[in-house]
């Protein structure tokens, strides 16, 4: 039913974009037979004949967030970023190399500064065309947050941190999201910060590591401010100078804030 599917992607869509944000390829860039269709001011775009129709919207939502992302990450980008739309699911797990990956693997970055995911004229049985809208803007956050680092990339960036940032700055923060991080905050062993940096991929899912990431990133910027959340991005090691607290009791306010938490 269409109300079960939206809500069953709602809590599943922030365990879809770190799997693909390494390299894809070690011999380099997937090869594939897209072809530059569109041009907007900081965007490179390129798709098959017959996702024409969604490169507009696309483009602008990645516009509309573009200048709000590199202000609050202070930095200039110096080039255009590709985003590469393929036109399903199938064609998008063979271009990352992963046929039989899970339909909701829809978008990552290549190399930290190729955009690639699914047309949202053809999300698949997980994700709608309005949750791909957010994963095209939590993509780019990724590879402006790569940018922002330099030379070290995503080397030593807490998991928590780099995916909960893409999802607050995506618009991916609800009551339902909230609801479920809460409820894993709640459990008798609730999840680590070290145990979802030390997670694979899968078990970061299995953890609800995506909407505990999120909440975390949303109080301590609703607690602290942006400026100090960027700051700890580009210095990880840093956070006592930053916040003038160690990471450990920064979780525990977080942990006491959700454990109460009740929707308003």
């Amino acid at each position: 039913m269409k109300h079960t599917k939206h809500t069953w992607a709602e809590l599943l869509l922030p365990a879809v974009w770190l799997l693909w944000m390494a390299p894809l390829c070690a011999a380099g860039q997937p090869a594939d037979t897209l072809a530059l269709q569109r041009e907007s001011t900081h965007f490179s775009l390129y798709s098959t004949a017959g996702d024409i129709p969604v490169l507009d919207t696309l483009a602008s939502a990645l516009e509309a967030n573009y200048a709000r992302i590199t202000q609050h990450l202070g930095i200039q980008m110096a080039a255009k970023t590709s985003v590469r739309i393929y036109p399903d699911v199938k064609a998008y797990h063979s271009a990352i190399g992963y046929p039989d990956a899970p339909d909701w693997m829809v978008g990552g970055t290549w190399n930290g500064t190729v955009l690639m995911m699914v047309s949202p004229l053809h999300p698949g049985s997980i994700h709608t065309y309005a949750s791909l809208m957010q994963v095209v803007v939590h993509e780019f956050v990724h590879i402006a947050v790569a940018y922002a680092r330099g030379a070290d990339g995503f080397a030593g960036l807490p998991r928590w941190l780099n995916e909960g940032f893409a999802q607050y700055e995506a618009g991916q923060t609800n009551d339902r999201v909230r609801a479920s991080a809460a409820a894993s905050l709640r459990a008798p062993k609730p999840p680590t910060l070290a145990q979802l940096d030390e997670a694979s991929d899968m078990e970061f899912g299995n953890m609800n590591g995506y909407a505990v990431s999120v909440t975390l990133v949303d109080y301590l910027i609703t607690t602290y401010g942006i400026d100090k959340l960027v700051q700890l991005i580009k210095a990880p090691a840093s956070c006592e100078a930053i916040y003038g607290l160690p990471v450990s009791t920064l979780q525990e306010q977080w942990v006491a804030y959700m454990q109460q938490w009740k929707p308003e």
